[in-house]
Order: C-alpha cells, then structure tokens, then sequence
C-alpha cells in the first residue's frame, strides 16, 4: 500500500471510529468522510467500501446519488449556488455569473447545485460549509474575505 492510500485508510478508520458499520450507517459515513476531505474519490470510495463490508457499486451508488457530493478535489473555497426552480426564479443563473466573475478561479469554485434546503429563502448559497440565505454578490464576496454574512 503506498504511503497516500494508508494514510487515506488510517484517517477513515479514525472517522469511523464510532459509527457502527451497517449498512444503515451507510449515509452518514459517506458525510463524516466528505466533510474531512471535501470531495469523494474512487480511492476514498474503495477504502469506506472496504472498512464497512459493503460492496464498492453500492457505496458508490449512494454517494453519487447525492449532488451535494463533489467528486473533484476542491479549490481552497467551494462555492454552491442553488439552482432549483424557486432559486432560478430569485436570480441564481445571474448570481452564479456574477460570482464567476469576481473571483480567483484557482482558490474560489463557483458550482451549480440542487436543493439548499432553503426555498423560503432564495437564492440559496453554500460558500465553504456556511449555508447563505438571501444570497447576493456582496454577502458571497463578505463570506469569502472571512467577513460574517
């Protein structure tokens, strides 16, 4: 095993340490992994297959089903606007654009995404793992220098 791949399997082993490895804990694996690494891999899939006794397609089959999931390595910050109806209709498309625009494309990783969770509140944005409400350029740029928005 090369040097990457133990220390990818020593991390999961201590993520998982105190979830039971069922099936039914299968979800909330998948999201204590990705929130230490931000992004999901065959390698990390392979590896949460393996340490659950849970064959790779079904691993693999649950995690890709979720969008929120992100399968590249991320940029220092990623930023995920949601593009649903109820968001569209509050201006995601231009929001997007607008955010594209006004960043550095090597540190900051503006995506689409589906349901926030937060229709009552669009648009709706996930800058790092903060959850924005009403977002607009200025709150996502206030967020990204580290200001609270």
């Amino acid at each position: 095993m090369r040097d990457q791949e133990l220390s990818v399997a020593i991390k999961i082993e201590q993520l998982l340490e105190s979830i039971p490895k069922t099936r039914d804990q299968l979800l909330p694996a998948l999201w204590r992994v990705y929130e230490h690494f931000h992004y999901l891999n065959p390698d990390i899939i392979g590896e949460l297959s393996r340490q659950m006794s849970i064959p790779y397609a079904e691993v693999y089959g649950v995690a890709s089903f979720y969008a929120l999931f992100s399968w590249e390595q991320p940029a220092r910050v990623p930023v995920q606007i949601c593009h649903d109806v109820i968001c569209q209709l509050y201006g995601a498309d231009a929001l997007s654009q607008k955010v594209a625009e006004g960043v550095d494309p090597h540190t900051v990783k503006v995506t689409s995404t589906l349901c926030l969770g937060q229709c009552d509140h669009a648009p709706a944005a996930l800058v790092g793992d903060h959850v924005m409400t009403k977002a607009t350029v200025e709150k996502i740029q206030s967020q990204l220098k580290g200001g609270q928005a």
